[in-house]
């Protein structure tokens, strides 16, 4: 959890968030539906600046600096992973209270912004996920060869040589704006390089999301340039199918910096985007399926079941939720009770054994079962022969964070 340093953010405001022993740099401007922007690889809040311009009003754009990047300070260093950052993002928004905002992410950032939708799947309202994708670690090479060299000769002798030999966009582009080539390198001189290799070793060895792609409950975009050499369309394309509600914008003859390549149509993108996923949640009709939705997450006290949450904040509930599990025979979860949030359980296929405080039950298909909150409970499958599915949904809470979760000992 992160708290402010000094003060609520003005229309345009510059502020360091303490987060987990780092003071993160944060960028806040405009009122209106929060955007959180991530940046990449040794960059800053500034790579936005273009986008944040070409977007239109009704926003109020967060543009953080990620832990280990110049603007941000380290009080107490820790390993760089994509779980700390991903939590570093949820410190900030929840230091701002920003309500569902939609996550972007570039590179790097586009691998933590997708971490954070895995950890913290009904926060964000959709992602967004620029030039990256599911495995990281495709570019140890490249990482641990930048790394070597830094260690060996220094930063600047790196960014004149391999780094200005192989830059991050496309000929085109830096043939209709040869600026771009210092403005990303003065951003890259601004890194401690001990901070840097850091970076590149924490990309090298980060693990892979691909195998959680069907845990991804919010609607991601996924913008892929035609012509990035860092992270391949090919992969970027993948990322995009791999996702249950994912999208898949490509812009043709842009490299990987498509944040400072192509602005504007990088603005088109989210804007259209955003469109789409206000009008599927203020009320738009559509058929919602449990075979559809994505599996629950496979960390946590639920984490062995196949659980869909069908209905929650990403459909826009605000006050019930309503999913399926199921549970071969034997399976179970811990004694548990909501505190906020009574819970009614319907059986549509097996036998299972019910228990409410002190009364257990033996529930069929057709059988429904109320449980008041802050009442202990917890259901086993008992059938030999087929699964036990059941339908659940809280009244008064429309995900796990509101109607609160308390383990009991058995």
């Amino acid at each position: 959890m992160g708290r402010r340093l000094d003060g609520a953010p003005t229309k345009h405001h510059e502020q360091q968030i303490l987060v987990d022993g780092a003071e993160l740099h944060v960028e806040v401007q405009g009122d209106g539906l929060p955007l959180v922007f991530v940046h990449g690889l040794g960059l800053q809040a500034a790579l936005w600046n273009r986008v944040c311009d070409a977007l239109g009003g009704g926003y109020r754009l967060v543009r953080l600096s990620l832990r280990g990047s110049p603007r941000s300070r380290e009080l107490d260093p820790r390993e760089l992973t994509l779980e700390r950052w991903a939590a570093d993002v949820g410190g900030v928004i929840d230091a701002l209270e920003l309500d569902r905002p939609i996550v972007v992410g570039h590179s790097l950032g586009g691998a933590v912004a997708l971490r954070f939708a895995l950890d913290r799947p009904y926060t964000p309202r959709a992602v967004v996920l620029m030039c990256t994708e599911a495995n990281l670690s495709n570019l140890a090479p490249r990482m641990r060869a930048s790394a070597e060299r830094i260690e060996q000769e220094g930063l600047e002798p790196w960014l004149e040589g391999p780094w200005a030999a192989n830059p991050p966009f496309a000929a085109a582009s830096l043939a209709r704006d040869p600026s771009l080539l210092d403005e990303y390198r003065n951003l890259l001189r601004e890194n401690d390089p001990r901070d840097y290799v850091r970076q590149c070793l924490a990309i090298a060895s980060a693990e892979s999301l691909g195998g959680r792609l069907d845990e991804v409950v919010a609607p991601a975009l996924v913008v892929v340039g035609s012509e990035d050499d860092r992270t391949l369309p090919e992969h970027g394309r993948a990322l995009a199918a791999g996702i249950l509600q994912g999208r898949l914008v490509e812009l043709e003859g842009i490299g990987h910096t498509v944040p400072m390549e192509a602005p504007e149509a990088t603005a088109e993108a989210i804007e259209s985007f955003v469109a789409e996923v206000a009008a599927g949640a203020n009320g738009g009709a559509r058929i919602l399926r449990a075979d559809t939705t994505p599996r629950g997450s496979r960390v946590g006290p639920f984490g062995h079941l196949d659980t869909r949450w069908v209905v929650g904040p990403h459909t826009g509930a605000s006050l019930i939720s309503f999913g399926q599990s199921t549970y071969p025979n034997g399976a179970t979860h811990e004694n548990h009770y909501h505190p906020n949030a009574d819970e009614v359980v319907m059986v549509v296929q097996g036998r299972g054994t019910q228990e409410v405080g002190e009364v257990s039950l033996e529930l069929g298909p057709g059988d429904i079962c109320l449980i008041p909150r802050s009442t202990p409970h917890r259901i086993t499958g008992t059938s030999a022969d087929e699964d036990l599915v059941i339908l659940w949904a809280f009244g008064g809470a429309a995900d796990m964070e509101q109607a609160g979760y308390v383990p009991l000992p058995d």
